[in-house]
């Protein structure tokens, strides 16, 4: 044995044999990290994605659907490589295919394009119940709803509305067509301090009970304008000579050919106004027939009058009066 330790060759034999020996076992070392860590990498992970959009494949020129749900939960499973594009990215679709199916109440099945074969899928609901109707078209008038009127109402009035156009294009199903009680174009009036010029107002289709319904709209606005104004009221007016007329001249008449104004201001006011009765006419310096211009008195609270001038005729007769004393 000694002279085996002595022999160079088995003693380089044996030193070859070490270092294979640690080389496989440094390898081994590296191969059960690298198969841990891809190992890892493929472990399996869950990921739920919320209101996903769901579409709908089907003929849309002859039916019209309801019932469906607008969005889907959507779960994948899988590798964590797989998995997180997908969830960062959420390139993919879910869709119902309803092509081919007849009008009717359906249970159809969500189905998705897009996805990777790795993964697992799991959408909720998974089967949804849709009603699918043959589609209805026709035409109806459109009227104003205004909002806050309440706001305005005293101190302007609302005028007859001009709507451009005046009539609108409903599609939707045929008992959706049916229970159209009343198309509105929503104007809010409460801070308007005038006319409303060419306001661009939104439509909206409503049931008997005022419920609205989901239609389809053309347009889904139209163009309106409101003439508001302060309110006003034609009232009769009178006169009456003020002052004393010249010795010996007697005021036979005092007329004229308006015989009423118009008044302007807020509702309230403008009740309690019948008349202007006994306008006053100064004849001081009056001797013969002659034609004036009077001033109409502007009431407390009444913002305007039209016209504020009148011409009043002033009849006069002379002696009579004196004839009358003896």
């Amino acid at each position: 044995m000694d002279n085996l330790f002595k022999n160079k060759w088995f003693i380089r034999i044996i030193s070859l044999l070490l270092a294979v020996l640690l080389w496989v076992s440094i390898n081994v070392d590296d191969n059960m990290d690298s198969d841990s860590q891809w190992f890892n990498n493929t472990s399996s992970e869950t990921e739920v994605m919320n209101d996903i959009p769901l579409e709908v494949q089907f003929d849309s020129e002859q039916y019209v659907v309801s019932g469906l749900p607008q969005n889907v939960a959507v779960a994948v499973e899988g590798p964590n490589g797989a998995v997180a594009p997908v969830v960062r990215q959420q390139n993919f679709t879910t869709f119902v295919d309803l092509n081919g199916l007849e009008p009717g109440t359906h249970e159809v099945s969500v189905q998705h394009s897009g996805i990777s074969n790795q993964l697992s899928i799991s959408i909720e609901p998974r089967v949804v119940e849709v009603r699918i109707e043959a589609k209805e078209t026709q035409d109806f008038p459109v009227s104003v709803d205004y909002i806050n009127e309440r706001n305005i109402e005293n101190d302007y009035t609302i005028g007859e509305a001009e709507i451009d156009p005046a009539e609108v294009t409903i599609t939707g199903s045929a008992g959706a067509i049916d229970r159209v009680a009343s198309v509105k174009a929503i104007i809010d009036v409460g801070e308007a301090d005038g006319t409303i010029e060419d306001f661009e107002a939104p439509v909206k289709v409503y049931d008997a009970q005022g419920n609205e319904l989901n239609v389809l709209l053309d347009p889904t606005s139209v163009n309106v304008t409101v003439p508001i104004t302060k309110p006003e009221k034609e009232v009769p007016i009178s006169f009456k000579p003020e002052g004393e007329a010249p010795d010996g001249v007697v005021i036979d008449s005092i007329s004229s050919e308006t015989d009423s104004v118009t008044i302007h201001g807020a509702n309230d006011v403008l009740e309690e106004i019948e008349n202007f009765e006994d306008i006053p006419v100064d004849v001081t310096d009056v001797t013969e027939n002659e034609t004036v211009n009077v001033d109409i008195p502007l009431p407390d609270d009444v913002s305007s009058v039209d016209p504020e001038l009148v011409e009043v005729e002033i009849e006069v007769g002379v002696g009579e009066s004196s004839e009358e004393e003896t």
